[in-house]
């Protein structure tokens, strides 16, 4: 079961994790009970990052959304700022065992998914 990340601007707010398909890059998605409310990442997929640890931070986030998940400490300082195309993103770290206690069953299935992925890799390799 997802754990309440609070209440911001009268909503109560829950953390999805997943997986992008095309790179095994994490996702973080926050929701309502109802719906979803903000992507916290986005996926630029033929941009490097540091190490699983690090997104790309969404830029049509709210500022005021950031700085609430910056509280809670679900994303972590800006490492760095990535121009791209049009826009630009900043790269920050974030936490696997806090993404892990806010939606475990989200957190499990993307490590699952991340290790039949890698697996299939090494074979064909």
């Amino acid at each position: 079961m997802k754990k309440l990340i609070g209440n911001y601007k009268g909503d109560n707010l829950y953390l999805t994790i997943a997986s992008y398909q095309n790179n095994n890059r994490i996702y973080i998605g926050v929701e309502t009970e109802e719906e979803l409310y903000a992507d916290v990442t986005i996926n630029l997929s033929d941009m490097y990052l540091l190490d699983d640890d690090y997104i790309f931070v969404n830029g049509d986030m709210t500022k005021d959304l950031r700085n609430f998940l910056e509280e809670k400490n679900i994303i972590g300082e800006t490492f760095t700022i990535i121009q791209y195309n049009m826009g630009r993103y900043d790269m920050a770290k974030v936490d696997f065992n806090i993404l892990k206690e806010y939606d475990p069953k989200g957190f499990k299935e993307y490590e699952k998914y991340n290790e039949s992925v890698n697996k299939d890799m090494e074979v064909e390799l």
